[in-house]
């Protein structure tokens, strides 16, 4: 697996992860338009889609994201001006250009994601989207999957040493960054800080060739820890 910077999602497993979850919200959006009464959660899909994936909504799958949104059409003519207008997009096949908008509430830290970045890797998120029970709770399963990966990475203490090559889930802590509403246990959060902590002492006590560069990821690691537990302090 090659890693060709500092930042969670500059390496190969990191955007793999990324990747193989965009897949299977996809594939929700793609079975709940055949739902007629799934509205809610097919909106929540879409939106958190253009808050990660651009490249999906113009690949050749972007298709049958259109067709599943078209699908509700009628449903959609009844939610909200502004989910109204996203969603009238999507259906267009303007997904791509909408989902390229960057997300200006994570630009403070999108250079722990990704090395030297001033913008944010991850797209605006359209609250209207979310503002029913059904579509939160869509969004706290992306969630849910998200610290399913990260807890199965980290199970293998053998990983805490190499997180940036054998645990691409570090990647989804930037999913858990910006997804909302969601919550997850602050406890959950410092166990993952405490494992990677113990894997960067490791690393110091070998005197690894690659010291250097791993201080510096480990560094990124921490402030994505410290994120995610100010987010979910409560």
């Amino acid at each position: 697996m090659g890693t060709w910077g500092k930042g969670l999602l500059d390496s190969d497993a990191a955007c793999d992860a990324l990747g193989d979850l965009c897949d299977q919200i996809v594939s929700d959006i793609v079975r709940l338009g055949d739902a007629p009464d799934a509205t809610d959660e097919l909106c929540a899909a879409v939106g958190v889609l253009l808050q990660l994936s651009a490249y999906d909504f113009r690949s050749r799958r972007g298709t049958g994201i259109v067709t599943a949104t078209q699908n509700h059409a009628t449903q959609i003519e009844r939610l909200s001006a502004d989910a109204q207008r996203v969603m009238r997009r999507v259906m267009a096949g303007e997904g791509a250009e909408l989902a390229e908008q960057p997300d200006p509430d994570s630009a403070v830290h999108a250079d722990i994601f990704k090395k030297g970045a001033r913008t944010s890797r991850f797209g605006e998120r359209h609250p209207d989207l979310f503002q029913n029970p059904r579509g939160a709770a869509y969004v706290q399963s992306i969630a849910n999957r998200c610290v399913e990966s990260i807890e199965e990475e980290l199970r293998d203490e053998g990983t805490w040493s190499d997180l940036c090559r054998e645990a691409g889930s570090m990647g989804l802590l930037g999913v858990l960054a910006v997804l909302a509403p969601c919550s997850v246990p602050r406890a959950t959060i410092e166990s993952w800080n405490e494992k990677a902590r113990k894997g960067l002492a490791e690393l110091r006590q070998r005197k690894d060739d690659d010291l250097e560069f791993h201080e510096a990821y480990y560094a990124n690691l921490d402030r994505a820890f410290d994120i995610l537990a100010a987010r979910f302090a409560g």
